[in-house]
Order: C-alpha cells, then structure tokens, then sequence
C-alpha cells in the first residue's frame, strides 16, 4: 500500500498514477484503498482515469512540445507531467497558476527536479493557443479533444493527418490501441471510428437504474433531491443521471436500495430478454447482479431467479445488491449447484449469458483495458465463448430463450460467434440481436458504453 503523504486530491493523484505505472495494482485498487481516507475522492478519482484514458495524447504532447524522453524519466516525475499536461488541455476551467504552483510543490524541495517539472508544464502552457476551442473550421493536427464539439487548440500542429493517417490520428488523439482502431475502421468507417473513438474516450457519467419493485425514476429524482443530489431524466423517463461529488453509498436511497448503477447499454439487454412474471431464469455469468436484479425486477420479485458466476467472491456482490434492494426471488449457486438449484425443472423459460469479454465497449469506465489488451488476447476469449455458450444451450426449454450479450464490439465476439452457434445448433433461432456503439449521448439519450446482445429463441 502506497503511503498517503498528500492530503490533497492532485497530491493523492500523482502518488497513485505512480504506483499504477510500476504495474502491481490496479486504478482501481489503488483508489480503493486511499478513497476512504481522501477528502478530495472525487478529483483524485477524475484525475487519475483522465490521465490514463489520454495517456498516449499526453504523452505525445509531452514528447512533440516539450521535447522530453519519457523512457528516461522515474515515474514519479513522469506522473506529475501527465498531470499537468492533462489539467492544461482538458481541465480549462482549472487555473493554470494553480496547476503550476501545486505540481512544483509536489516535486518536492530538490531544485532540479522542481525546476524541471516548472520548465515542462510551462512549455506545455506556451504551447497552447485556446484552451477553450470549437472544433469547427480547425486544423485537427493542433485541436485536443476535450468533448466532441470543443477542446484545446495548439499553436502547432503535433499530431498526425487523419484523412491520410486515420489509424496513427485516432489511437494517438483518443490513446486506443492502434491495431484496434483498424479494426474498427475497416468494420464501420470513418465516421462511426470518431463516434466511437469519443465514445471511449468520454469521462462516463453516473446513471441510475431505479429499483421499480419500490419506485420510478421520477420519484427517484424527488427522492435525491430531497438529499441535495440533482439529476435528470432521459426521454422515456426510465433512468437518471445524477451531478454529484458524493459518495453514493453514503446516501439514504443507495441504503434503502432505491437504484443500482448501470450503464443504459447494459440495461437494454434485461429489456430484450422480456423476462415472464412467474417463471424461471437463470444467470449464468451473474456477477456482480445488475442484470439479475433488472431480471428479477422485471419478473415483479415473483418466480426464481437462478444466479451463479464461477468467481464466489464477486458472487457475494450478487448477494449483496439482492439484499440492498429488497428482492427475494434470487438465489445464488457456484456452477456445480445450479442443477441441484434447478430441481427436477433442469431446463428454464430464460438464459442469460453475460460471457467475459474484450471490453472494448466500455473502455471509457473501464479505462486501463485500453493498455492491456493485446490482438492476441481475442481468440482464447472467443474460444472461452464459445464453450459457454454450448453449456448455456443444454438449460434452455423448449420455446425458451437464450440472451447472449458483450461488452465487446467486435464481430468475432458478437455477431460472427452468434452465427458460429446457430450453425451447429439447429434448435435455436435469432429472435433479434442489437450492437450498441460507445456514444457521447444527445438529443433525449445519455452518453453509454458499447455492447451486443441477441436473443436465442428454441424451436
């Protein structure tokens, strides 16, 4: 465990980008063990994912403007940078002096080093031209983009063309992994790559599903207002999203388990599934529960709902959520008790199979994928998929239904391995499937990550 000698958010910032660097834990570990004691979470936590989903186009700019070799530097000095770099081009409310002043100080007494880390940043700072800029009518070599209509506009060009080096531009400016970009470049086009790109990139927002065994979304915005929290609501009234700094499990409607957190891409696969009131489910990859709670949920807490995961750990997550919220028709089995569970009834009306994937929809939440993923690393998943898949097949009755869904976009997890499937399992059809693109939301929707889901229907 890192010591926790900055009080401050920016402080507490730098000495978990430090750690994350050398590899041993997690973003999130790291937070986790600091946020209980850190009065400033909120910015800590905001810094920290914003410099690793921009690392690559920090560190560009680091290397392009300030001419510095970042394979040379400790990784304390290079964490400070990232921060600084990332509060000059995507924080432009931040106030430059208090982005200098503080990032000096945390260099600590050593004159070189302060004075190195002043020298960078203040390159970085001449460099820029409006920190506040549209993107319209701009050359996109010198524009950083903070959100998908304004950002950061440099005196210089310093990255590369993206009409004649698409695949260079995207995974610098929007730090993807080249080889992924491609991917998608070749499989939807150049204006779906941006969509995503931005997609993956945004600063998520927190959305929540309200517990409709207790409330509706309307009643829940009265509800966390009544707590000092704001929110609004999407076009159809469903869910919210909430602007808050608080810590949410600190709230009374959290407690008395009036929502869950989820992303509206992950809420759409329980609205597909159409699940029966009364009858059996199973879920099969269960934890940590939203979508067994939205199962059980949408079946009025009446019938079972069979949950199972092959991590128990993350198993007792699914535990936890039933109780917050109050349903009871959830039980939770390891995979060696689901046909005991079952009983003599060892095929069920409803399937869900959440399998493990790429994540490559969610990396704006999940923002340290985006340098763990490997080309290499797809095949064994898919292979994975597909063994559980053929498992889920066997729980399913006749007329029934298996709901396969990802978090990938890739069409060798999504719509190819579907097909793979129905090729050798003749008793099952496609009822409907949906692929749901990363987006920065608009007009009535939410900004949401990126997934597949289709529905298997048995003959």
């Amino acid at each position: 465990m890192i010591p926790a000698t900055h009080p401050s958010g920016r402080g507490l910032a730098a000495e978990i980008l430090t750690a994350w660097e050398a590899g041993r834990h997690t973003a999130s570990e790291l937070l986790d063990l600091h946020l209980k004691e850190a009065v400033p979470h909120g910015q800590a936590t905001d810094l920290v994912y914003g410099v690793i989903r921009r690392r690559a186009l920090l560190d560009q700019a680091l290397t392009a403007v300030a001419k510095v070799k970042i394979a040379h530097l400790e990784k304390d000095l290079l964490a400070l940078l990232r921060l600084g770099v990332y509060e000059l081009l995507f924080c432009p409310d931040t106030a430059e002096y208090g982005i200098l002043n503080d990032l000096g100080d945390l260099a600590g007494r050593n004159k070189k080093r302060r004075g190195f880390v002043n020298a960078v940043l203040r390159t970085v700072q001449r460099a820029v031209e409006n920190r506040k800029s549209p993107a319209e009518g701009i050359d996109l070599r010198r524009w950083v983009p903070v959100r998908p209509h304004d950002g950061c506009l440099l005196k210089e060009p310093i990255f590369p063309d993206p009409k004649t080096q698409p695949e260079d531009y995207y995974s610098t400016v929007y730090s993807l992994p080249r080889w992924l970009v491609g991917i998608w470049l070749k499989t939807y086009g150049t204006e779906t790559l941006r969509q995503i790109c931005q997609g993956c990139s945004r600063t998520p927002e927190i959305i929540l599903q309200p517990n409709t065994l207790k409330t509706n979304a309307v009643r829940l915005a009265e509800i966390l207002k009544s707590e000092a929290v704001l929110s609004d609501l999407n076009a159809d009234k469903t869910m919210l999203r909430i602007h808050t700094r608080r810590y949410l499990k600190d709230l009374w409607a959290f407690q008395k388990g009036f929502f869950l957190v989820q992303d509206p891409s992950a809420a759409k696969v329980v609205a597909l599934m159409e699940p029966k009131i009364g009858a059996t489910a199973l879920d099969l990859c269960a934890a940590p529960g939203g979508k067994t709670m939205q199962i059980a949920m949408a079946m009025h807490d009446q019938g079972k709902v069979i949950a199972s995961d092959s991590d128990s750990r993350r198993l007792r997550k699914v535990e936890e959520n039933q109780i917050r919220l109050g349903i009871t028709c959830v039980r939770c089995v390891p995979p060696e008790g689901i046909k005991e569970a079952l009983g003599s009834k060892n095929k069920v009306q409803s399937v869900l199979l959440d399998v493990p994937c790429s994540n490559t929809g969610v990396m704006a939440r999940r923002a340290e994928v985006r340098w763990r993923l490997r080309p290499e690393s797809i095949a064994p998943l898919v292979k994975t998929q597909k063994t559980l898949l053929e498992q889920a097949a066997g729980f399913v009755r006749k007329r029934g239904t298996l709901a396969y869904s990802t978090c990938s976009i890739l069409p060798e997890e999504n719509e190819n391995q579907v097909k793979e499937f129905l090729r050798a399992q003749r008793a099952f059809s496609l009822d409907k499937e949906e692929l749901t693109l990363p987006s920065c939301g608009g007009e009535g929707f939410f900004a949401h990550d990126g997934g597949y889901v289709a529905i298997l229907r048995k003959g």
